[in-house]
């Protein structure tokens, strides 16, 4: 290949990567614009608010890769990424509130499991790994072929796992070990295995509290507060406030198979008292005309639990 032939590729790369950005901002602005037409309870307008979760982080993700290129698989990219998505969704009437952050930036590697509510939690995930930094998020390898999201999601360190091939997911999990004991790396995941959009809790999957158990490494619950501003039955999505309080890290040195099941259920038991007191406080603040009235920060980072 003559100089003259890679460049005309290379210029061809570059042109479009910019109408690809030309058109990303292009949907988002489109997003934007429909997710104010209408009322609450408006279809159009409920599907373009969910449209700028989806699209903030698959569209950044994609756009991104290039930037990626430059240190393939490292997990900061995705940090990145998730830092600038965060942002952009910003727009959506939300206000976030993280509760005893210092647990999150201790240098300990650790399996971070949170309660999985609904396509908003990614939101909170966004928010999440700037706090802890070194992340391991795992995906379903389908997703992986998804292109071009995919490829730039491997690009950008998300770990990909193959569930039905037991060998490689174990290998896959492995190396997911030996980044938590090694390098301080947090496994975030969804113990339910799925969301569960009403009140409560799916009963917990044994994955992830086998990997803590064979690495070694504490369990760091967090608790997401009730998403009771959306309805999906009315469509409606209306301005809220998220809780997210990290609890005290679940030890699991010394701990064999045997003790898994203690294990699940005394994370689980935790995490549903935490999730009680959190709708007990919101149901107090949604009641309370002066906290409905209050103005608050997008996103507020306490290293204890607040006090008012």
């Amino acid at each position: 290949m003559t100089d003259c032939t890679l460049c005309h590729y290379v210029g061809l790369l570059v042109k479009y990567y910019l109408y690809a950005w030309i058109i990303g901002v292009g949907v988002w602005f489109l997003l934007i614009i429909a997710s104010k037409m209408g009322s609450d309870g408006n279809k159009f307008r409920y599907y373009a608010k969910y449209g700028m979760i989806y699209y903030a982080t698959q569209a950044f993700t994609t756009l991104f890769a290039p930037f990626s290129l430059l240190r393939p698989r490292n997990p900061a990219n995705a940090g990145i990424i998730c830092a600038v998505a965060s942002k952009a969704s910003s727009l959506l009437p939300i206000t976030w509130e993280l509760r005893n952050a210092r647990i999150l930036r201790e240098a300990e590697g650790a399996v971070v499991m949170a309660n999985h509510q609904s396509s908003m939690d990614i939101l909170g995930l966004e928010i999440l790994w700037s706090t802890m930094r070194n992340v391991i998020s795992i995906a379903k390898k389908e997703m992986l072929f998804i292109v071009p999201f995919g490829p730039a999601a491997w690009l950008a360190g998300i770990t990909f796992i193959n569930r039905k091939n037991r060998p490689s997911a174990m290998k896959t999990l492995d190396g997911c070990k030996r980044k938590m004991v090694e390098q301080g790396f947090k496994m975030y995941i969804y113990p339910e295995g799925t969301r569960f959009p009403e009140r409560g809790m799916l009963p917990f999957k044994k994955g992830g509290f086998h990997t803590a158990i064979e690495a070694g490494v504490p369990i760091i619950p967090v608790v997401f507060s009730h998403i009771y501003f959306i309805d999906a039955k009315k469509y409606s999505f209306k301005p809220g406030h998220v809780i997210m309080n990290v609890l005290e890290p679940i030890p699991t040195k010394g701990l064999t198979k045997d003790n898994l099941d203690a294990l699940i259920t005394r994370t689980r038991d935790a995490m549903m008292a935490e999730y009680e007191r959190l709708s007990a406080e919101m149901d107090a603040n949604l009641a309370d005309p002066k906290w409905l009235k209050a103005t608050r920060p997008r996103f507020a980072t306490y290293d204890g639990k607040k006090t008012n």
